[in-house]
């Protein structure tokens, strides 16, 4: 966080609520939220700041942290909420696939596809590019008439990004070479 009024807010939010524990052990939560003392002096000291839900909720509240009372119950919850962590991440199922024709093999395809089903049923389609990122495709329900899908593993579709990735370089190496 480069603006310092801004950091300076994020760092005096962290710093308030309710304190829990002490020494390297110390934890403050505004009730909602829970983080270790440390996250004052990184989002001051370095300008860190901290996942974009904290910090919507934060400007939710005008960057002054709710401070619960402090009391064995809300002690007993916090240290139960810290050692178990973060909440899992909702399950996604990701299957990999290659665009093959004739021509091709599944290590050396036209193309390299997924398809991610999201945990509310959701699918999302997507091939990857040169720029090696992951964009919106319509392969799956528009291929040309010679061309096949087939599922692979995750190795698989890694092993066909390394091949890509090493050839790409190579091209981008001869292309400077020769300019």
């Amino acid at each position: 966080m480069a603006d310092p009024e801004r950091r300076r807010l994020i760092a005096d939010y962290l710093a308030g609520g309710t304190t829990i524990g002490r020494g390297p052990a110390t934890l403050h939560t505004d009730g909602l939220w829970l983080w270790p003392e440390r996250f004052v002096a990184e989002a001051r000291d370095a300008g860190l700041v901290p996942e974009p839900d904290l910090l919507g909720w934060m400007r939710a509240q005008a960057y002054r942290p709710p401070a619960p009372e402090p009391d064995e119950r809300l002690t007993a919850d916090a240290m139960r909420a810290w050692r178990a962590g973060p909440p899992a991440d909702p399950r996604r199922l990701v299957t990999y696939f290659v665009r093959v024709d004739e021509d091709t093999t599944p290590e050396r395809p036209l193309s390299l596809l997924r398809r991610t089903v999201t945990p509310t049923g959701g699918v999302i389609d997507e091939a990857v590019w040169r720029d090696l990122g992951w964009h919106p495709t319509n392969a799956f329900v528009s291929l040309r008439i010679d061309d096949e899908l087939r599922e692979v593993e995750p190795a698989a579709a890694g092993a066909v990004l390394d091949r890509w990735c090493a050839a790409w370089h190579a091209e981008a190496l001869r292309r400077t070479t020769t300019s």
